[in-house]
């Protein structure tokens, strides 16, 4: 089944010279006036006004993290050149405890060298007494190296040592001499009070670095821990920064593309009144301020759309019944010439008089079509609400059809329930919506038949009219049921019809809170249905 209609129709509306198309710019509310010097004034008070960008924005964003991270990094190589440092204290001390030890060690070997000596006194020994004194003197200077800090204690020791090695050559001497028991009398006098001191010096070294080397690793793992917490607290107040930070920037986009994005789905949805409020100064508040500045304009626009279409749907109401007044009257006039009451016709003019009466009543028909449509569109068409028998509707409309689907040789079929209980609703209108569906079916069908269905469903009513006809694509099943729109234009000069058929029955359904549908494909016919309730007890808000 396809829907008629001839060319559509264009109302051109002059919105005057000085309105702005939506799709250009327009200039927005001037929120500051820059002064000579660049500075904005606001508010009647001079001052600097920094309003960052979006780009802005993210830069400073990325440039305060690559900035947290920078800190972390120097924080943790602080600690690590710390922990270096005490590490190569640690180290030095070892080295120190060492050299300490060491010479401890040779000042023994001193006095076990003198002891031998002068139990087998002989040119080998005193050789190894010698070369022990000469090892002793690389010892001191290493322990200097080592320990610079102890001043005081070393130069004790160096004292002390240079007496030690007196006493030890002059025993050497002594021995040398023969005379052993002035040897022995000196090393127990002399040598071993000295080596008790050295020794006691040295400890005193050792217990020193020893103490050192415990503070250091006593320290060392004071700085470690101390490291651990500031990595450990930098890292997390980094990172907490980074998310307020993160959800600072991304709130100042996305709550602004969410209101923007909402406030373009409410001017999609046709509420021109509102107007987007966002408080960025940066991108999206212009284009915020250009969305509201498009919607005022669509505001103007679509006010003046809807008064021309007012302007048009009366002109076309007045236009119809200034119509049908003479129209009625020819057709009035032929009816009677027909009926001979100005004497019996020829039947040339009979023929004439018949084709005036039937090309009369198609055209009333139209000029029908375009007042409802128009009464529809300008909210004076009121439905009159009664309580009808689905039956009898139905039976109405097959046996005003019935006469069109025996001239073309179609098979009319109906399926009506029985039983079905009363409905409440506007039975002409609805008669005059099936009505057109069925007339439709029966225009565009050259063979097969035409079926008129009821179904009842739990509180509505569906109505469903099926042919035979050629079908109509999917793309062209939306706007068929539009003003003055048919699937092929060139139908028009073969079948007639103005194409407000199908969006006359669609806006007498809506009337009625109900829905109109189309089921169909190209070659295998089609099936329009429509819904509306079974009880009807208001009349639904046009749209």
């Amino acid at each position: 089944m396809q829907q008629t209609g001839d060319s559509s129709t264009r109302f051109d509306v002059n919105l005057g010279a000085d309105s702005t198309s939506f799709l250009g710019q327009r200039p927005l509310p001037a929120t500051s006036r820059e002064s000579e010097n660049g500075a904005a004034v606001k508010n009647g008070l001079p001052g600097f006004e920094f309003r960052p960008s979006l780009r802005t924005k993210l830069l400073m964003a990325f440039f305060v993290i690559e900035m947290l991270l920078i800190s972390v990094g120097v924080i943790g190589l602080l600690s690590l050149r710390e922990a270096d440092q005490r590490a190569n204290q640690v180290v030095g001390l070892q080295q120190k405890i060492e050299a300490y030890r060491q010479m401890q060690h040779n000042t023994l070997r001193q006095l076990y060298g003198v002891s031998t000596a002068l139990a087998f006194p002989n040119e080998a020994t005193l050789a190894v007494v010698l070369r022990q004194i000469n090892q002793f003197g690389y010892d001191l200077d290493r322990v200097s190296f080592v320990a610079k800090d102890e001043v005081t204690l070393l130069n004790q020791v160096r004292e002390e040592y240079a007496r030690f090695i007196a006493v030890v050559s002059h025993i050497v001497d002594l021995i040398r001499g023969g005379r052993a028991a002035e040897a022995k009398q000196s090393e127990l006098a002399e040598l071993g009070p000295l080596a008790d001191k050295l020794e006691r010096l040295t400890n005193q070294l050792v217990n020193r670095a020893e103490a050192d080397m415990v503070a250091g690793i006593d320290a060392s793992r004071r700085t470690y821990t101390k490291s651990q917490i500031l990595v450990t607290a930098v890292a997390l107040a980094s990172f907490v920064l980074t998310l307020v930070l993160g959800h600072a920037i991304s709130r100042s986009v996305i709550e602004p593309v969410r209101i923007i994005h909402h406030g373009l789905n409410r001017i999609a949805a046709g509420d021109f009144a509102q107007r987007i409020e966002v408080p960025n100064r940066d991108e999206l508040g212009e284009l915020a301020a250009h969305v509201n500045s498009t919607c005022e304009e669509l505001q103007q626009l679509y006010r003046r759309l809807e008064e021309a279409s007012r302007h048009k749907s009366q002109f076309l109401a007045n236009m119809s019944h200034e119509l049908r007044t003479p129209l009625n009257a020819v057709l009035g006039f032929s009816e009677l010439m027909l009926d001979g009451i100005y004497g019996d016709p020829p039947e040339r003019m009979r023929s004439a008089v018949e084709r005036i009466q039937r090309n009369g009543r198609h055209l009333l028909g139209l000029i029908n079509d375009v007042l409802d449509l128009s009464k529809i569109e300008a909210g004076q068409l009121r439905l009159s609400l009664t309580d009808y028998s689905v039956e009898e509707l139905v039976d109405v409309v097959h046996t005003s059809v019935e006469s069109l689907a025996a001239d073309k040789k179609l098979s009319l079929r109906i399926a009506v329930p029985p039983g079905l209980p009363p409905a409440r609703g506007d039975e002409r209108r609805l008669a005059q919506a099936l009505f057109n569906l069925v007339g439709n079916a029966i225009k565009f069908t050259d063979a097969g038949e035409v079926r008129i269905e009821v179904e009842a469903r739990e509180d509505s009513y569906v109505f469903s009219v099926q042919d035979t006809g050629p079908g109509i694509d999917e793309v062209d099943q939306a706007r068929i049921f539009q003003e003055f729109q048919q699937v092929d234009n060139s139908i028009t000069k073969s079948k007639g019809g103005a194409g407000l058929g199908l969006a006359i029955v669609k806006r007498i359904v809506e009337m009625h809170g109900g829905r109109i549908w189309i089921e169909s494909r190209l070659g295998h016919g089609a099936r329009f249905s429509f819904l509306v309730p079974a009880r009807l007890e208001q009349q639904a808000m046009q749209t």
